[in-house]
């Protein structure tokens, strides 16, 4: 921005899932040695389409002919509302040059290197693969891609597209206004050295708002022309909000994996065939997850390698993000042996649980594990905190708060193993009221234990499954406190 010459306007914006404003810079911010500060977005994860979007938006208004976005980002798009087609035709209906800066701090991007076109989030949700986002954009939309590889690299990404910005020629194709019909375009340079960058296809109608659809007199791509999956589900009574999910709609957004999916009367997770074939494991491969914006790995699934393996941990996690809410939830559960690792490979000691995820964000999530006390107990046998009541099949659960790092996470424990007396592990109604760092967990109605814990502040709500186990969920009821 610094080496900006005199007509030159600049703007800038912060986003995640949300958009910062849309400031400009002035000479007195760059002139000065110290750093430019923009309006903080809020929130979390990464909005990318909607925000190369919002930037088309505004430069419609610049009088300048020659126009450049320029956005720093992981290419992790969690949250838009618009699809990378539409983006694609965006850019192609406008005059702006796009570049895509990598960027190469977060653990999602340094993860993107697959082939496949989608990846599967943490919170078990599929997503563009950054990496053929980035392709895609260049080849079809004539943007100008940088991926760097550090720090170093980032900088000179920046100085790269500071030299392109500088020394260019642009050569510019106007098709009549009367077609919208999408045009090839090819450009050649008999001059050895040159670089050409192209826009291959054009639209007709070069005015991004007939193919974009803002919020009336703003910038911001409609909620209501691109509602997210979920939003038909959520009302908003005053001050509060309520999200219900009874699973019958199998296109309200939640995952649908071979190990997370809709089932008739709910939602299912499972880690392997724990309640058929003597609990012998379904052909599904160990994996392990970054943060909520980093990559399991490819979501299409191929044949399972031998040795067959479970799952260690399956997550599913939708919906709006929450702050202070109670959310609840049925659960019917099968639960495998607790010795299943003696005769299958596992990476880690079997404990086969299920229950709720809450507050699911990039740092990482609570869960509340729901086991039988008898699994607990064959587990802890020969420790101090054994049940006394070993033999029995009642109900054990613990609260735990599980931090992502790299591919993986530590857990720590916020409330300990609680036995529940007169409560079926199989079949049970589970609650979790979360306001502030107070945490209360309610099974069937019935309040059975409160920790305090501020290790995460806010995120989404879901359900998970430890091997051996499958769990179906239904009648998934969050509302704001």
């Amino acid at each position: 921005m610094r080496i900006a010459r005199p007509g030159d306007e600049i703007w800038a914006m912060d986003f995640t899932a949300s958009m910062g404003r849309f400031e400009p810079i002035t000479r007195k911010q760059l002139s000065s040695s110290g750093p430019v500060t923009l309006s903080d977005a809020g929130g979390s994860g990464s909005a990318v389409y909607d925000a190369i979007a919002t930037a088309i938006c505004h430069l419609r208004t610049s009088t300048n002919p020659r126009q450049a976005i320029i956005a720093i980002t992981d290419g992790l798009d969690e949250h838009s509302r618009l699809s990378l087609y539409q983006l694609i035709d965006a850019v192609r209906s406008q005059r702006a040059q796009v570049f895509l800066i990598g960027l190469p701090s977060r653990p999602g991007f340094r993860s993107s290197n697959h082939s496949e076109r989608k990846v599967e989030l943490v919170s078990g949700r599929d997503v563009d693969n950054p990496t053929v986002v980035f392709h895609r954009l260049a080849n079809e939309a004539g943007a100008e891609t940088f991926i760097p590889k550090s720090e170093n690299g980032l900088q000179n990404a920046l100085k790269a597209v500071s030299n392109l910005l500088q020394s260019e020629y642009t050569l510019a194709y106007y098709p009549p206004m009367t077609s919208r019909k999408v045009r090839k375009i090819e450009v050649k340079v008999h001059r050895r050295g040159a670089r050409i960058v192209e826009s291959r296809f054009v639209v007709g109608n070069r005015d991004a708002a007939s193919l974009v659809h803002y919020a009336k007199g703003t910038c911001e791509v409609s909620p209501k022309v691109y509602p997210y999956p979920y939003e038909s589900h959520v009302t908003n009574t005053g001050a509060t909000m309520v999200y219900r999910d009874n699973f019958s709609d199998r296109n309200s957004g939640w995952p649908r994996h071979r190990d997370s999916h809709y089932v008739s009367g709910g939602y299912e997770l499972s880690t392997g065939d724990a309640g058929s074939n003597h609990g012998r494991p379904a052909n599904i491969g160990v994996m392990e997850g970054a943060g909520l914006g980093g990559l399991w790995g490819p979501a299409t699934r191929g044949e399972a390698r031998k040795p067959t393996t479970f799952k260690n941990n399956v997550v599913a996690a939708y919906g709006p993000s929450w702050s202070d809410f109670r959310v609840s939830a049925s659960m019917k559960a099968v639960f495998g042996p607790s010795n299943a690792s003696a005769f299958y490979e596992m990476s880690q000691p079997a404990l086969p649980a299920a229950g709720l995820v809450f507050r699911m964000n990039d740092d990482g999530y609570y869960a509340l594990l729901v086991s039988p006390s008898k699994q607990k107990a064959r587990v802890l046998q020969g420790t101090r905190d054994r049940p006394a009541n070993a033999r029995t099949s009642t109900l054990a659960f613990e609260v735990v708060a599980r931090t992502f790092e790299d591919h993986s996470f530590t857990e720590s424990v916020v409330l300990p193993w609680t036995i529940v007396e007169h409560a079926s592990p199989e079949q049970a109604q589970l609650a979790v009221e979360d306001v502030g760092d107070q945490i209360t967990v309610f099974v069937n109605g019935r309040k059975v234990g409160t920790a305090r814990d501020d290790s995460f502040t806010g995120g989404y709500v879901g359900f998970t499954a430890s091997a051996p186990a499958h769990a179906t969920f239904s009648d998934l009821l969050v509302k704001e406190r």
